[in-house]
């Protein structure tokens, strides 16, 4: 069982309130990650966006990282009381102005990927804009709940699809265009779009250590060393 203790222990940050946006783009990223975030930073003083971004201290494994998330996003909620949050995983780059977030009157926006082929969760959690209202305080705060009980292996989006689900009917939720979470590889025509690219993905997690995987190799080291002794044994055995 997780620890419910809040993990976000906030090392440095960034910030500048000075565009007339209703909204605050917010990141937050560990030092292995520092060099993206400064990119990232560099395309929102590129448009002249309000932003905040934090180094955090590393949770120590990838998938503990990413369960930060709803934690920071909280956080942001609370300290930009008077604006929206646009939240962008540190990896991303604004490419175009982003005023479509300046007329967002539902609660929350996100892109739900509920029958597009190969992805593995209802919502992608890499950009994803929060009115501050009740109602979206109360997802983040179950987006944290579903994840007190959670396995080591969770990551963000397991627990964000346990949330949304369970608030479905006390949520509104504007629809994000493949525009906003466009992943640097993924042609957005199979998924039906075929418009402008607002904001890229550049997938840096792939090249992260995943405690999942290293269980599984794990696994499969005492697997293979069990079979290596088990054929050890019956050779011995043929030899008597």
């Amino acid at each position: 069982m997780q620890s419910a203790i809040n993990p976000l222990i906030i090392e440095a940050q960034i910030e500048s309130l000075s565009s007339r946006d209703t909204f605050v783009v917010c990141c937050f990223y560990t030092a292995s990650y520092h060099e993206h975030a400064m990119r990232l930073k560099a395309s929102l003083d590129e448009f002249g966006l309000n932003y905040y971004l934090a180094q955090v201290a590393d949770a120590g494994f990838w998938e503990a990282n990413t369960r930060i998330k709803p934690y920071f996003i909280a956080k942001c909620l609370e300290k930009f009381a008077d604006y929206g949050v646009l939240y962008l995983d540190a990896d991303a780059v604004v490419k175009k102005p982003l005023d479509y977030f300046n007329h967002v009157r539902e609660d929350v926006a996100l892109y739900d990927t509920r029958g597009l082929a190969n992805m593995s969760h209802d919502y992608l959690a890499s950009t994803m804009f929060f009115n501050n209202t009740p109602a979206s305080h109360k997802l983040v705060a179950q987006w944290i709940a579903e994840q007190h009980d959670g396995k080591r292996t969770q990551v963000d989006q397991d627990s964000l699809d346990a949330a949304m689900h369970k608030m479905a009917n006390h949520i509104s939720v504007a629809p994000l265009s493949a525009g906003y979470i466009k992943i640097f590889d993924r042609d957005t025509r199979q998924d039906g779009y075929d418009g402008e690219i607002y904001i890229e993905q550049y997938q840096a997690s792939r090249s992260q250590t995943k405690l999942r995987r290293t269980l599984i190799r794990r696994r499969n080291r005492i697997i293979g060393l069990g079979a290596v002794l088990s054929a050890a044994v019956g050779l011995i055995w043929l030899m008597r």
